[in-house]
């Protein structure tokens, strides 16, 4: 796995991660152990670069899943069970912030014009099945 697919991966687990405790950077660093600078880089897809073993270690432990969930391709069944759940939007997000073709600001926008669609035609689904 590229160091881009495992950022990518990072980020989309933090974000569901926070999504799913419904916690701010602030509140997810504390519980983690790392800083909210770090989570911020990481969730958002800027880092430069893997964080280092000690910080990988920090948020496996968070993420409750071992550090080579993270960075390499083939999964622990145990561990992918017990690894926050990404919706359908952040694992697109994720796919086109690991994608080299595109600029981060183009797949940031991306990311939230396919977000929106989404949510709208999800609700409209919804509502029409609510109407049946």
């Amino acid at each position: 796995m590229t160091y881009e697919a495992a950022l990518a991966r990072i980020s989309g687990l933090v974000k569901a991660k926070r999504r799913e405790k419904e916690i701010g950077l602030r509140a997810a660093a504390q519980e983690s152990g790392v800083s909210s600078s770090t989570l911020s880089r990481l969730e958002r897809g800027v880092a430069s670069s893997l964080p280092d073993a000690e910080t990988l270690s920090k948020l496996a432990n968070w993420l409750n899943v071992s550090v080579s969930f993270l960075l390499v391709e083939e999964q622990d069944k145990d561990s992918e069970e017990n690894a926050p759940k990404p919706t359908t939007p952040e694992i697109v997000e994720v796919h086109l912030r690991a994608d080299k073709r595109l600029s981060p600001k183009t797949a940031e926008a991306l990311a939230t014009m396919f977000r929106l669609l989404y949510e709208q035609l999800a609700q409209s689904e919804q509502q029409n099945s609510d109407d049946n």
